[in-house]
């Protein structure tokens, strides 16, 4: 019989720390940190508390005497969804105006998610860039310059971003050409390094001593280490503090932690559940059909504005998945009242699911010609998508599809089904997905 694995018990200082000195200054009266009018003025989304708590810990942290020491690598543990990248924008700000950061190196594994924080960051023109325009500090007119190599002498109103992936980072650090970033460059300016999805760059940690060199980590840590001044902070949802190396390597290092759990509790992510129906996949394909398309109904009513849920059909191989999105378009075509009034009857004497049984019942008591047209038309061809790209990179791993389904939340964004393979992307951020098939 195997043994029960134990969970180990989670201790970490710094959060402790930090949440004890927020219940002290409570109790006392006493004034933190307060989010300054700056970076109040200059993102395009009001801060939520638990990301304005976020950076009132890493002030703290960042006025101590020992910082460059004991506070120079620290991580967000923040759950998906919840805003990271929001924070992320803040802090170039608040670095920039407190500490005169110029420097930001933003770090990720792959492309897509560079790609996406391109859009956060530097595109103005587009739909998911994060600051106002113009961005002011003080009355001074600040410009985000995207930037390879980092100059020898910084301009006043400027920061400057280098976006890249990991590998292309490495490659160019360890293998020095004409017009690359060096160590060397990195010795004469200070500098942060902002590592997204950092649970990717800890296989040294992971590895044994002499694989260390060769990872990831070890490249980072080698920035890190170039300048006293240098700051790596760090951000994920996901963090294997039941590994022990992974454990000792963040336990003083997490300068604030927002759970899932505490997300949902909180009221500011959409609780997941799951709907079985012992349906065949056509039926499974026109319950998700008449769920969304229910939700998208009572947004209107509400008068919420552009709202459009999406559904994504889920396959096991690129083949499953071409002949669903068959299946999906023909069943669409040849809807009729008769038919759809059958199928509503039958599945409300048999379905066990509340959720879906609200949904038939408003649909009984609908005009279902109207409801067909309606359907025929929201759930064309031309509003779904086929994205069966099996890279490991997950369903962004084709740049063609990047621009699509990271703007599925645009008016002006036909999409209403997505068909994959390939698995959920880190770094896909939208807001409207509703139901996974």
């Amino acid at each position: 019989m195997a043994k029960k694995k134990v969970m180990r018990k989670i201790e970490l200082p710094l959060v402790d720390l930090l949440e004890n000195k927020r219940k002290i200054d409570l109790l006392s009266n006493e004034k933190p940190f307060i989010i300054p009018e700056y970076i109040k003025g200059n993102l395009k989304h009001q801060l939520r508390p638990y990301q304005n708590q976020a950076l009132v810990n890493l002030d703290w942290t960042q006025r101590q005497p020992l910082a460059d020491y004991q506070y120079n690598q620290l991580l967000f543990n923040m759950a998906t969804g919840s805003g990271k990248t929001d924070v992320l924008a803040a802090l170039i700000l608040y670095l920039y105006t407190e500490f005169t950061y110029h420097n930001f190196l933003f770090v990720v594994n792959t492309n897509a998610v560079v790609a996406k924080t391109y859009d956060n960051l530097l595109n103005t023109a587009s739909p998911k860039y994060l600051f106002s325009q113009p961005l002011t500090i003080h009355g001074q007119r600040i410009e985000l310059r995207s930037v390879t190599r980092f100059p020898s002498t910084p301009e006043d109103g400027v920061i400057y971003l280098r976006l890249a992936t990991i590998q292309t980072l490495a490659n160019e650090l360890n293998t020095p050409r004409e017009n690359g970033l060096t160590y060397g460059d990195l010795e004469k300016q200070k500098l942060i390094i902002l590592a997204d999805e950092a649970h990717h760059f800890s296989a040294g940690t992971k590895s044994k001593e002499d694989q260390k060199e060769r990872s990831w980590e070890y490249v980072l840590d080698r920035i890190r280490q170039a300048n006293k001044h240098n700051r790596q902070f760090e951000f994920t949802a996901t963090l294997d503090l039941q590994n022990e190396a992974i454990y000792q390597k963040y336990r003083q290092k997490i300068v604030y932690r927002y759970d899932l759990s505490r997300f949902i509790h909180q009221g500011y992510s959409k609780r997941v559940y799951r709907l079985q129906a012992n349906n065949d996949d056509e039926n499974k394909m026109l319950n998700a059909v008449l769920l969304s398309q229910y939700r998208k109904r009572i947004a209107n009513e509400l008068k919420i504005p552009d709202f459009k849920p999406v559904i994504l059909f889920k396959s096991n191989k690129i083949a499953v998945s071409k002949d669903a999105r068959t299946t999906f378009l023909s069943m669409i075509s040849q809807l009729n009242i008769t038919d759809l009034t059958d199928f509503l009857k039958h599945q409300q004497n048999t379905s066990h699911s509340q959720a879906l049984k609200q949904a038939y019942d408003y649909w009984l008591s609908q005009d279902l010609g109207t409801a067909i047209v309606e359907l025929k038309r929201d759930f064309q061809a031309m509003n779904t998508i086929n994205v069966n790209d099996s890279a490991k990179e997950g369903i962004l791993g084709d740049l063609n599809d990047l621009h699509n389904l990271n703007t599925l939340e645009s008016s002006d964004n036909p999409f209403r089904v997505i068909f994959a393979v390939a698995k959920l992307s880190e770094g896909w951020d939208v807001l409207n997905l509703y139901d996974i098939v």
